[in-house]
């Protein structure tokens, strides 16, 4: 079965940790990382949680993801905008090792996306990561997860992308600029709600089984054409 283009989320997906700690050291680092700009950890916590839901909920085309976010973030604190973007990739570079070590591999992941690259050379790679964060974390957790970078074709980050999921015109975002239909693309993800969801706007979809989140939120018009492991999807796509 040939597809013209994969959209693989990144956690759960291609790599693997614990996501609740993974939210308990971000945002435990982070909040240090800031204390000389806002010294309340509390409130910081607080308000990058809530500056978060508003940059996954916004649907404002004008701006990317992280203006949507520092446009909500900012004005609470005082100091000024440049600052704190500056501050955080700053912390993208240096601080956020502290999550490293919970980060895994899937197995297969990297076997999977060179496979495809080496028997399907034209169909486009993308790692479709909901794009909360900006180009150097994701990066770094693609590192720390035993992949590169540069086996994707494209990479959906805050620094990129208008949209987040949960909003249709995320996933069309992509399509635009790689010339596919949803019909000829296989949307492949751990999410059944975020990731599962493309399946309502004609994409094809492969439900990642090994860890999987919010299978209950799956309905009728989202149940994924293809279900399994990495192996399961090799399969599918090579025998």
């Amino acid at each position: 079965m040939e597809f013209q283009a994969f959209l693989f989320d990144l956690d759960g997906t291609l790599i693997d940790f614990d996501p609740d700690e993974f939210i308990r050291r971000y945002l435990g680092a982070a909040s240090q990382y800031f204390i000389d700009l806002i010294p309340n950890p509390q409130s910081f916590i607080k308000e990058i949680l809530s500056s978060t839901e508003v940059m996954e909920n916004n649907d404002n085309e004008s701006n990317t993801a992280l203006e949507d976010f520092l446009l909500d973030f900012c004005p609470k604190f005082n100091a000024d905008c440049r600052e704190i973007k500056q501050r955080f990739l700053q912390f993208y570079q240096t601080k956020f090792d502290v999550i490293k070590p919970i980060i895994t591999p899937i197995d297969g992941a990297k076997e999977l996306i060179l496979n495809i690259r080496k028997k399907i050379p034209k169909a486009k790679i993308i790692l479709a990561t909901n794009p909360v964060f900006p180009l150097v974390s994701i990066e770094r957790r693609v590192e720390w997860g035993g992949l590169s970078p540069n086996y994707f074709d494209y990479i959906t980050h805050a620094e990129n992308s208008k949209f987040c999921k949960g909003n249709r015109k995320y996933w069309f975002e992509i399509l635009d600029l790689i010339k596919k239909k949803p019909s000829e693309t296989l949307v492949i993800g751990n999410d059944g709600l975020r990731d599962m969801e493309a399946k309502k706007y004609g994409f094809k979809t492969f439900f990642l089984e090994s860890t999987l989140e919010n299978e209950d939120r799956i309905t009728e018009e989202t149940t994924p054409d293809f279900r399994g492991s990495i192996k399961d999807l090799s399969n599918i796509l090579f025998n």
